[in-house]
């Protein structure tokens, strides 16, 4: 039996995890008895995806089970995103003034504890955990919004190391300006049930100076058209989009045009700018890769936008609850406000056609 044949530092290291390898396939594989009767057992943590633990799941002779503390993760990770804010923000704030008073604080104590509890039945929604007896589902989301990559190496069998990562590094806002203007994008779904494909919604403010999306607004979740609807007309309200990229593919050129005329009967204008996607998902989502790492970088992010920053740090791994439809929402807003799509028809002209970074507006 073994337990992390490997350290942190090790792992970075391509010549120790060879002589690990070696070393852990010799001593299974030659120095037991001959009648093969000696069974090897390993607990490992997963530090690369080429450390001996990882070799071991394609190689012969060997069988790997990986246990994840959270088999399947939430429906809504659009509201546990509002539950991390009171674990990193409120709660903290709640412990430092109870500790200058001189009391302890307990676990129902916290804000974000009263928040999950009030909210259970909705936060817990299609989440599935390894050890619900001794590890409840909100105890691992502490630890998930703490420190997700450590969460998901220590505690999901994940390992994904810098020079693995495609986005690597991100930039963040704090001040919007007055002069910075308001571009949305929406990657639509028709599906209702848990199953279905996730809609997106997603908003930024576009500086004409520096060329600098700044990224204010994600939303992420499986609702109706209806809903859909609702919520497009909400964030038209709130921050006033001079335009808005809506993927056009499949049948949601109808659906584009029904917003459009539903909108003007509630007293909102919605300019939803149809686009096609002519390239494939990846090449769209790996080509807004440079604005982002690039330093100094054209796409900054808020610190709200957790769900979209957790799809770019694990794409293009395939994900159980979404297929990248925040970043997809992302690649199309960059294209729409770095370029203006087009900008708005002329009245002599009925349509405006450009093929535009993968697009087809």
């Amino acid at each position: 039996m073994s337990d992390d044949i490997l350290t942190d530092k090790e792992a970075k290291s391509a010549t120790e995890r060879d002589a690990r390898w070696r070393f852990m396939e010799a001593s299974v594989q030659f120095l037991e008895p001959p009648d093969g009767s000696v069974k090897f057992l390993g607990v490992n943590t997963v530090l690369n995806k080429d450390d001996p633990i990882s070799r071991a799941e394609s190689a012969p002779g060997h069988i790997v089970h990986k246990f994840k503390a959270i088999v399947q993760f939430p429906i809504e990770m659009e509201r546990w995103n509002d539950c991390r804010e009171l674990m990193l923000n409120e709660d903290k704030v709640f412990e430092k003034a109870q500790a200058a008073k001189g009391n302890a604080v307990s676990k129902e104590q916290k804000p974000s504890y009263k928040f999950w509890i009030k909210h259970k039945r909705l936060l817990s929604k299609g989440a599935k955990t390894s050890w619900p007896s001794v590890r409840n589902l909100y105890d691992l989301m502490c630890m998930w919004a703490s420190n997700k990559r450590e969460f998901n190496r220590e505690m999901q069998g994940i390992a994904k190391s810098d020079e693995e990562a495609i986005f690597y590094q991100f930039q963040f806002w704090v001040n919007r300006l007055s002069d910075w203007t308001a571009y949305g994008a929406c990657d639509p779904s028709m599906g209702k049930t848990e199953k279905a494909d996730p809609s997106a919604i997603l908003v930024g403010f576009f500086n004409k100076t520096d060329q600098q999306l700044h990224l204010e607004y994600e939303s992420r979740k499986v609702r109706g058209a209806s809903r859909l609807l609702n919520d497009l007309i909400r964030c038209q309200r709130e921050y006033g989009c001079i335009l808005w990229g809506f993927e056009n593919n499949n049948a949601f050129d109808y659906m584009r045009h029904d917003f459009i005329k539903r909108g003007l009967e509630q007293g909102v204008a919605l300019p939803l700018r149809g686009v096609t996607a002519t390239i494939s998902q990846d090449e769209r989502i790996g080509a807004v890769e440079p604005f982002i790492t690039t330093q100094p970088a054209q796409i900054h992010f808020h610190t709200k936008c957790r769900l979209l920053l957790d799809e770019l740090e694990s794409w293009p791994d395939k994900q159980t609850g979404h297929h990248f439809d925040l970043s997809c929402a992302l690649s199309i807003l960059w294209m729409i406000a770095s370029t203006g799509a087009g900008g708005i028809p002329r009245l002599s002209s009925r349509r405006v056609i450009k093929n535009i970074e993968g697009y087809h507006v």
